[in-house]
């Protein structure tokens, strides 16, 4: 489990931004968790033989269709120096908010199941009377510690 994307001062605050960049670095780490499959397609065998020594294979349509497999970053800029500064030269914190809002301006989810809603609202009412209840023991306690005292 991948926990506190988005988290600054231990939880405390929480940056849109960070939670973006985040998303982004936990997707490469997934995508190398789960290892490179080994089989003749994705190894690409028949493609070996046909091209041959010395060959190139950029070109044949088995690298077209399968080189996004690797990674897609959206927020990291893989451009050289150059071609970074060309293009206005913004770093992955300045593309990160950038990005943060985008989504949170145009991001518009599908409402959950009426069951599901239900489901929520109940949880969420079990636990506002179990803390009710906590805070009321906590409370009396505190009373009897303070009648004690006296």
């Amino acid at each position: 489990m991948i926990y506190g994307l988005g988290m600054l001062e231990g939880g405390l605050t929480w940056d849109y931004a960070m939670l973006v960049m985040q998303n982004e670095m936990v997707k490469q780490i997934l995508q190398c968790v789960q290892g490179i499959p080994v089989n003749d397609e994705e190894m690409a065998l028949e493609v070996i033989k046909q091209v041959g020594p010395g060959g190139e294979f950029i070109s044949h349509e088995h690298t077209f269709k399968n080189f996004r497999k690797l990674s897609a970053p959206v927020i990291m800029d893989r451009r050289n120096r150059d071609g970074w500064k060309a293009a206005g030269g913004k770093d992955i914190v300045q593309t990160s908010y950038e990005k943060a809002r985008e989504i949170l301006e145009t991001f518009k989810p599908e409402p959950l199941p009426e069951n599901i809603q239900k489901q929520l609202k109940e949880i969420v009412k079990e636990a506002e009377a179990e803390t009710a209840e906590i805070k009321a023991k906590e409370k009396e306690a505190s009373r009897k510690a303070v009648k004690k005292q006296f």
